[in-house]
């Protein structure tokens, strides 16, 4: 919104479209992506160039990627979609009763899989949620998976997350554990 092509979401009939403030929050948000370990595993403070530039340019293969990010995002996604998208996450809310009011009986069990490095949704709200559904009286399983990649572990942590929801889509469909 910081960006002055924005116009307060009126860009759709102009020329020029709020291209760098989206980058930019695509750089940010990716931050929050990755944990600290695989930051360092993968970028450390490792040059682009043999030796400092001493310019404002992207010095830093960190910066050379986040900007790739930016740059590639604002090709296939739109700003006011990616403020509405964000504000549905914030307004999101299961605390409390939300997740499931007093009184209320689920027939479901349910799948809970946390990733130990996760800023985005770290662990302690994902028990958090098994709390509530086992206070409930619900079917509820939580299983965390030790990984450094951050909140992106979803996407890398194929193999365990098959693993796992293989076993509780069978345990759930035959009662069995096989």
């Amino acid at each position: 919104m910081a960006d002055p092509a924005w116009n307060i979401g009126n860009y759709y009939d102009t020329v020029e479209k709020p291209e760098r403030g989206l980058a930019v929050a695509r750089m940010i948000g990716h931050i929050t992506y990755m944990s600290d370990k695989s930051m360092e595993e993968k970028f450390s403070r490792r040059l682009k160039e043999k030796d400092h530039s001493f310019n404002f340019t992207a010095d830093f293969e960190v910066e050379g990627y986040l900007r790739y990010r930016g740059d590639n995002f604002v090709k296939r996604f739109d700003a006011n979609s990616y403020l509405y998208i964000t504000k549905a996450m914030d307004y999101f809310d299961l605390s409390g009763e939300k997740l499931l009011p007093r009184g209320r009986h689920v027939d479901t069990r349910f799948l809970v899989i946390a990733f130990k490095s996760d800023w985005l949704y770290p662990s302690y709200q994902s028990q958090e949620i098994v709390r509530q559904l086992k206070t409930h009286g619900a079917d509820a399983t939580y299983c965390e998976i030790n990984s450094t990649y951050g909140h992106d572990a979803f996407l890398l942590e194929v193999e365990e997350e098959t693993r796992l929801i293989k076993h509780f889509l069978n345990k759930t469909f035959t009662g069995k554990i096989l």
